[in-house]
């Protein structure tokens, strides 16, 4: 799982610039900061956006960070954990998050990771995540070099442990110190930039003065955040990292028994369920007409028939990986649909398409074929193309559920597949987006 840390840093050269609200999704965030000013140093656009959008926040102090300057007598420990709490809290109102919910851990400055209050921690906030619907945790990366930022990743990993869906955020903070050739986790994760306000990240850092020279006058040797640091912090992009979900996707083999238990084991033609779905899919793309649509995961084509059968749509291709449905499919197929048997990402047929459906499908495949799969569709799309993603909202005993999925593979495309309209219903969700490269 792990390869060289400057591997990894050069991934982010060409990481996909992402809307940070979209890889936290539509619930709450928690923050995990092992110290007051890791959230405001590589969690500021996290932030921002929570303010924006007024998302229920956590943030969950590990340590209150008194331990930076062990030296002084006119600051001791217990004075400067006040100190430095009530910067943190300053910060953090600074970029809008006033409304935080703290959870203070207090555990201790340097050895957090031994403590037991760590381990204590898990059962009330597994507890919290529920009662609030957090979907995101923002963690310090496992190899950032400090214990207490080792500490804040496992205790993230402990809650994903608990609530499998939850996704994992792995920012940075000190990896900038690391030797190229260190290693570092990197197979299970996906890199993402995302923007922040560089502005309103300085004022708020400016609130930490602690740890910026001030406020302790009598321990010289004491630490201070070293300007190098700060100059490579001072950025209009922070690195965060997707974990991928824990468990297996399903195989052919799964589908393979569902069909042969029946051949139509989701009663597309009849289910007022699916016939909603569809209604509701053309109805988001309105009065537009495409030439070639392409639906992948078609099942039987329905939705490709229908938009055929109304105008919307002058050809349509659809893929699926099951055989004997494409083959029972293909003898009713109308003029203008052309089905095809193959398994995404590898077997995704060629365009060009003007529309490319994606519908109950995305989280059927792990991370990396997610990946595959939007590379392979950025090719195949036209400039203006749109993009249609129907997601599942039940249980899809999948790692990743829908909205995940559909999410992740969002973000993949960066600024160039922009949102364009969302229908929510109480079983699915419908996301039509352009792409515009």
């Amino acid at each position: 799982m792990s390869g060289p840390y400057g591997a990894w840093s050069d991934r982010f050269e060409t990481a996909p610039v992402s809307d940070v609200g979209v890889l936290v999704g539509d619930g709450a965030l928690m923050v995990i900061a092992p110290h007051p000013d890791d959230e405001t140093i590589a969690c500021s656009a996290l932030l921002l956006d929570a303010a924006r959008r007024r998302r229920p926040l956590i943030i969950v102090a590990l340590t209150d960070g008194d331990g930076s300057h062990p030296g002084s007598v006119a600051v001791p420990p217990r004075r400067l954990a006040e100190i430095r709490a009530g910067e943190q809290l300053a910060a953090v109102e600074a970029l809008g998050c006033g409304h935080a919910e703290w959870v203070r851990l207090g555990l201790p400055d340097g050895a957090s990771r031994w403590d037991a209050g760590r381990a204590a921690a898990v059962d009330p906030l597994v507890e919290r995540c529920r009662q609030l619907g957090v979907t995101a945790i923002a963690a310090p990366h496992p190899d950032d070099p400090h214990p207490d930022h080792h500490a804040a990743a496992d205790l993230a990993l402990d809650l994903q442990a608990r609530l499998p869906q939850l996704r994992i955020l792995f920012y940075e903070v000190w990896t900038c110190r690391l030797a190229p050739d260190a290693p570092f986790r990197q197979d299970d994760l996906t890199p993402f930039r995302v923007t922040t306000d560089r502005e309103a990240k300085r004022q708020a850092l400016a609130f930490h003065a602690s740890q910026l020279g001030h406020v302790v006058p009598d321990d010289p040797a004491g630490f201070t955040l070293p300007d190098w640091f700060l100059t490579l912090h001072d950025s209009d992009f922070e690195r965060l990292s997707w974990l991928h979900m824990p468990g297996e996707a399903p195989g052919a083999a799964h589908f393979d028994a569902i069909y042969s238990a029946s051949p139509d084991p989701w009663d597309v033609r009849t289910s007022p369920y699916e016939r909603g779905k569809r209604d509701a899919a053309r109805a988001l793309l309105g009065d537009a007409r495409f030439d070639h649509a392409l639906e992948a995961g078609c099942g039987e084509g329905c939705l490709a028939r229908d938009l055929l059968a109304h105008g919307q749509a002058r050809r349509a291709t659809g893929i699926d990986q099951a055989a004997d449905i494409i083959e029972r499919a293909q003898q009713s197929a109308p003029q203008g649909l052309r089905l095809v048997q193959g398994r995404l990402p590898d077997d995704l047929p060629e365009g060009p398409y003007d529309l490319v459906i994606f519908s109950e499908l995305l989280y059927y495949l792990p991370e990396k074929e997610l990946e595959r799969l939007a590379g392979l569709t950025r090719m195949q799309m036209v400039p203006g193309a749109a993009m249609l993603i129907v997601s599942y909202l039940g249980d899809t005993e999948t790692p990743l559920d829908a909205p995940a999925g559909a999410d992740f593979f969002i973000a993949l495309f960066g600024p160039e597949l922009q949102p364009v309209a969302r229908h929510g219903a109480e079983r699915f969700r419908i996301d039509l987006l352009r792409w515009r490269p």
